[in-house]
């Protein structure tokens, strides 16, 4: 890596020819160890400070042949609102607010359509309707009449939101060509930036909070956002005291044309809601299926974040536009980027729910792996779990079976998947004092998470046969939080967030995939005659029959009914297939071997393969190839 501070011009790739970059001599550039190739740090979005720890600095086209750079101790963390404070000492003051490499980046990729709901107003958003949707796609609605909520007038201007909260309020403001944070700014400086005819810069305002605050009294929230969040529902009114209490309600967020936030997940996978006062946002979402959260993690820890767009890396990116008087709601774990197309100020908050709880405390793992520092977690997250618990157990024990029958699947997984979470870190010794204050009584504590236990898994068990039990205890404790529910999708007794992990170990072809394993030995158990193989997918026609979920290695229910993730990810990244709801099975024999196959087209499909293979003389494929091959894994 080599950066530059001499006075002669030179050409960056990225820059296009009518930007109007007018960069000063002691501007940052950087060149690619590689192909030699100058580039300014601005335009891949590197700092001047962040450039003196690259060792090697490796470009976007180099990359995929050499690696990414490499850095001199731990490479910084780059992933939406987590940033490190910068040194703004070596840019430029007069930044033309025209250049943007997030622009250049969005308008190159294909995004897929808006495919989710549009509600004309908001009388069906109730916490019942939320509950049982057949989905957990976001969804807008048009109108707010029905929602009960209060907001600005459309007239209100950013000088009279500064005077409500307060002009000498600081307030932390994004700078978004290097989507780093700005210190030191108030709301009186942010009003003149915004108001001025010259701005020099691209700067966005996302993360202020405004409870409690005159503007907050001219703001009520969306009225199912009170009856779901679980900190307006089990946090002891008590101890809701000013300073150790989580506020994240109420978020004025005012942003200029072109401004963009980068690929995130809001902190413990809150449910967002935005409200557009004036203005529009353009939002990319991208579903928290367990492949994409893998993928987005792997990214998010990345040098190359700042020169890649993480919508290259998934199958599907929905490009979602939020006009002016809309209200959008993104569930729990939605990865997704903002661009603002024209000044913009919209209020929005943040909320947790009971059957998100299990993708909320799988983010908050996620946000532990990857060294998220505290001040951008959820306030006072292990505190609200700690409440949560002794309230359930409490309220569970005085529960009979039939109240506790109206629990839907996904709030008794999130309920196991917390007690599983609190039990683990009262296994641990915490030399952290946070940590040890808001865990509490342990001794107390305890005895909530094994009650809780007990009756999530009792409960949980009498829904599904005993093998699906089995197999998806495993995936609740071994933190598969992740799935994409689509429309159509069964949510009953067989909920699976990921098929188990395949071994990538070279050569190793005896464990390629555990589900094969099992299904083979099941099938083995069957009585079928000796030397039959049977392949079996859907609906099984008898209890005696073994329906395989291929991907999943988990038997059907006693009902036939059978559950895929949804997953949109290619089947490489441990995702289950797409096929769903698969039409009876029925047998085919031919020589010494005899299918249960589907009518659907994959299974005719399978049905002519084997056919030609027989009557051209071909060798037939042992029973372990088919399944493979179903599972397009290389052996």
């Amino acid at each position: 890596m080599s950066d530059s501070l001499s006075d002669d011009p030179q050409e960056c790739p990225l820059c296009v020819e009518d930007a109007p970059v007018d960069l000063p001599a002691y501007e940052t550039w950087l060149q690619c160890d590689v192909c030699e190739e100058w580039y300014h740090g601005v335009c891949v979005g590197i700092s001047a400070s962040e450039s003196k720890r690259i060792d090697k600095f490796h470009c976007k086209g180099c990359v995929g042949k050499h690696g990414p750079s490499s850095y001199s101790g731990p490479a910084p963390r780059r992933s939406g609102r987590q940033h490190s404070h910068v040194d703004y000492n070596m840019l430029n003051e007069g930044q033309p607010a025209t250049f943007n490499q997030y622009m250049l980046r969005l308008e190159a990729h294909e995004f897929a359509e808006d495919e989710f709901d549009h509600l004309e107003d908001g009388h069906r958003v109730t916490a019942e309707w939320l509950r049982n949707r057949d989905s957990n796609d976001p969804f807008v609605v048009e109108d707010s009449q029905g929602l009960g909520l209060t907001m600005p007038g459309s007239s209100t201007t950013i000088s009279e939101v500064v005077e409500l909260i307060g002009r000498d309020t600081a307030v932390s403001v994004m700078d978004v060509l290097t989507q780093e944070e700005l210190k030191g700014w108030t709301l009186g400086d942010w009003a003149a930036y915004f108001e001025a005819s010259d701005r020099k810069r691209v700067l966005n305002v996302i993360s202020l909070e405004v409870s409690g605050t005159a503007l907050d009294e001219r703001v009520r929230r969306p009225r199912v956002v009170d009856e779901v969040d679980l900190v307006e529902r089990y946090w002891p009114v008590a101890k809701r005291k000013a300073d150790r209490y989580p506020r994240v309600k109420t978020y004025c967020l005012m942003g200029v044309q072109n401004a963009y936030t980068d690929f995130h997940v809001d902190f413990s996978a809150t449910w967002v809601y935005y409200h557009i006062v004036w203005g529009a946002k353009v939002f990319y979402l991208v579903p928290p299926t367990a492949s994409n959260m893998r993928k987005f993690e792997s990214w998010s820890r990345s040098p190359e974040q700042a020169v890649s767009l993480f919508a290259e890396n998934v199958r599907q990116c929905f490009e979602v536009r939020v006009e002016a008087g809309n209200t959008l709601f993104i569930p729990a774990g939605w990865i997704h980027a903002v661009l603002t197309p024209v000044d913009t100020l919209a209020i929005g908050g943040n909320f947790l729910v009971m059957q998100s709880l299990n993708t909320h405390i799988g983010v908050y793992k996620l946000e532990a792996r990857t060294g998220v520092p505290q001040r951008y977690r959820f306030p006072f997250f292990l505190k609200l779990c700690r409440y949560l618990a002794e309230l359930l157990a409490r309220k569970w024990s005085k529960e009979d079976a039939r109240a506790r029958g109206r629990w839907t699947m996904a709030e008794l997984e999130g309920v196991f998947v917390l007690a599983v979470f609190l039990a683990g870190l009262l296994a641990e010794n915490h030399s952290d004092n946070a940590t040890s204050k808001a865990l509490g009584d342990r001794a107390a504590l305890q005895a909530h998470v094994d009650r809780l236990l007990e009756l999530a898994s009792t409960e949980l068990s009498l829904r599904m046969t005993s093998a699906e039990w089995v197999n998806r205890e495993q995936q609740l404790r071994e933190g598969c939080h992740f799935r994409w529910i689509r429309p159509g999708m069964p949510q009953g007794s067989l909920l699976l967030a990921a098929r188990p992990r395949r071994s990538r170990a070279a050569g190793d072809n005896t464990v390629t995939d555990k589900a094969i394993g099992r299904i083979r030995r099941k099938t083995a158990e069957r009585t079928a005659p000796q030397g039959l193989t049977r392949l079996v997918r859907g609906r099984p026609k008898t209890n005696g029959e073994l329906s395989a979920v291929l991907g999943t290695g988990a038997a059907a229910s006693d009902n036939g009914s059978s559950s895929s993730d949804g997953s949109d990810e290619d089947d490489d990244d441990g995702e289950t297939d797409d096929d769903e709801n698969s039409s009876d099975a029925s047998d085919t024999s031919s020589g010494s071997e005899r299918f249960v196959v589907s009518d659907s087209e994959d299974g005719r499909g399978l049905l002519s393969r084997k056919r030609r293979s027989i009557s051209t003389g071909s060798r037939p494929k042992n029973a372990r190839q088919r399944i493979a091959e179903r599972l397009k894994i290389k052996l």
